[in-house]
């Protein structure tokens, strides 16, 4: 991956932006709304939404200059960069998983790590072990649309939810009433779960506690 230090050194206050910061921080904008294709706002990668708040081009630029970009994305998993890490890396971060900062805080700190070259054609793919498998199953619902019309994921969507429950001490019955809403509102064919359960069985699935 190419060295990204110009993220965070090229702007060191708002009133010290160097022209090399501008000129990058434009072509992170183009690639991040060309993968896009089309949608009119993104997640805005500033320290002050962390990818929680989405936001036109022009908010975005507006953000970034007064705030930064928040600490640590060097690998632009919510403006079209994916990635797959190192084995390792991803044991110590499905156990140290705690719910906190969004899907770009699960697997951030993925980005740095070695990746796993793919077998080609002559060579033998043998099967992923738990851990792979584990990971795997996260990114892929990490890249699962929560319905056609967002590009929020389904993975973000319940750990949103399951924090409100935790921030707010939601009782079960309290949790399940709120998906049964929001799920009728959604479109039809939406990958949001419905209950408590089924929400924390995915985690599970996925080998992250859940308490």
């Amino acid at each position: 991956m190419e060295n990204r230090d110009w993220m965070y050194t090229g702007r060191p206050s708002q009133a010290q932006i160097t022209r090399e910061w501008m000129d990058k921080t434009e072509k992170f904008l183009d690639h991040a709304f060309k993968e896009a294709k089309g949608v009119r706002d993104m997640f805005c990668p500033c320290s002050d939404c962390e990818n929680k708040n989405r936001k036109t081009r022009q908010v975005m630029v507006q953000h970034l200059c007064k705030y930064g970009f928040m600490p640590n994305y060097t690998r632009w998993v919510y403006h079209g960069e994916a990635y797959r890490p190192r084995e390792e890396a991803m044991i110590q971060q499905l156990e140290a998983f705690d719910g906190d900062g969004g899907v770009a805080g699960w697997l951030g700190d993925y980005a740095d790590a070695t990746f796993v070259e793919r077998p080609t054609e002559d060579e033998d793919e043998e099967e992923p072990e738990p851990s792979a498998k584990a990971f795997f199953a996260m990114l892929e619902s990490a890249q699962k649309h929560l319905h056609e019309k967002t590009i929020v994921s389904q993975l973000d969507a319940i750990g949103r939810l399951l924090r409100l429950k935790s921030q707010h001490n939601m009782t079960r019955a309290c949790f399940d009433a709120m998906m049964s809403i929001i799920g009728g509102l959604l479109p039809e064919g939406h990958h949001l779960s419905g209950s408590l359960y089924e929400s924390t069985r995915l985690l599970r699935a996925l080998k992250m506690p859940y308490e």
